[in-house]
């Protein structure tokens, strides 16, 4: 068992190595991890998610790095969550955190953690989930999530977050048509970045048009940065800002009873698989009906 304790996440911001090992623990899976997760949501909600996506090269590190000077400010504290593609030899994260963003000069008040995604559909990794519960936990009232980077079936990352921002480049516009209906559906705000760009206009007005036809009252709004040098980053964090300031109660309710579902659903596979183990699976006076029944009353007890 983890010697990670409610103690340590409730000095989450200089229990940093507590933390990362609970986190590694997540991502390794099996009992352990259940019990780490589940303590975790014993824990009152209270964190915001933002969720940043996009295609592949659109700048989302670089976006991060320059919003968080900003974040610091109003939130005081920032945990990121980085989700980069995985070594078919090792089942690490390819990139990792000292080629992403400049973030140590912050010190104390930035948890960076790269994610390997090991495979996992929908632009993130398996323990994303957890790990964002477990920051949540320990006191971080700001979680930042990046995704990988895959396109349009990014959408898991709605279920994890407050708010999404998708990020886009001006000349993306040509493959607009074929992506618009998984994008548009899934984000907060959209970002145009690299607006030096040729076509940015036209990428604006592309999107633009695009948004009005979405079911909602008010289209999201469209911003052009630069984010390597800054321009436009002020006026984007003030509208994320906004629109984190909405009362989180629904979308905090809403994560922590799917986290809760997805628990119940690793207790149960774990369940089916000590049972594969045990003599009794392996006797041929067990009827299929009864491990049914077994593994159904260790769901209900789990729920209980």
């Amino acid at each position: 068992m983890s010697d990670v304790t409610s103690a340590d996440w409730a000095d989450g911001f200089t229990a940093r190595r507590a933390l990362a090992k609970s986190i590694s623990a997540v991502e390794s899976g099996g009992p352990e991890a259940l019990a780490i997760e589940q303590r975790a949501l014993q824990q009152p909600a209270a964190a915001h998610v933002l969720g940043i996506t996009g295609p592949p090269g659109a700048g989302k590190s670089s976006l991060i790095s320059a919003l968080l000077p900003h974040a610091l400010d109003h939130y005081g504290a920032v945990a990121i969550l980085a989700v980069d593609p995985s070594s078919s030899l090792t089942g690490g994260a390819l990139l990792g955190d000292r080629v992403r963003m400049d973030y140590r000069h912050f010190d104390q008040k930035v948890f960076f953690r790269s994610m390997a995604s090991r495979g996992y559909q929908g632009g993130i990794a398996a323990a994303t989930r957890a790990s964002v519960n477990v920051l949540d936990a320990a006191g971080w009232p700001l979680v930042i999530i990046e995704t990988l980077g895959i396109g349009q079936v990014e959408l898991e990352v709605m279920d994890l977050a407050d708010r999404v921002a998708v990020v886009l480049n001006p000349g993306w516009g040509d493959s607009f048509q074929a992506n618009k209906a998984g994008l548009t559906e899934q984000g907060d705000a959209f970002v145009l970045n690299k607006a030096d760009r040729p076509g940015l206009e036209n990428a604006k007005i592309l999107l633009e048009q695009s948004l009005q036809c979405l079911p909602t009252a008010t289209p999201p709004g469209v911003f052009s940065t630069i984010a390597t040098d800054g321009e436009g980053i002020p006026e984007l964090w003030q509208a994320l800002s906004n629109l984190m300031q909405v009362p989180a109660g629904e979308q905090q309710s809403r994560r922590r009873s799917a986290a809760i579902m997805e628990g119940a659903k690793a207790q149960l596979l774990q369940d089916f698989e000590e049972f594969l183990a045990s003599p009794a699976a392996a006797s041929p006076e067990t009827a299929p009906s009864e491990g049914a029944v077994d593994l159904l009353q260790r769901f209900y007890r789990q729920r209980d």
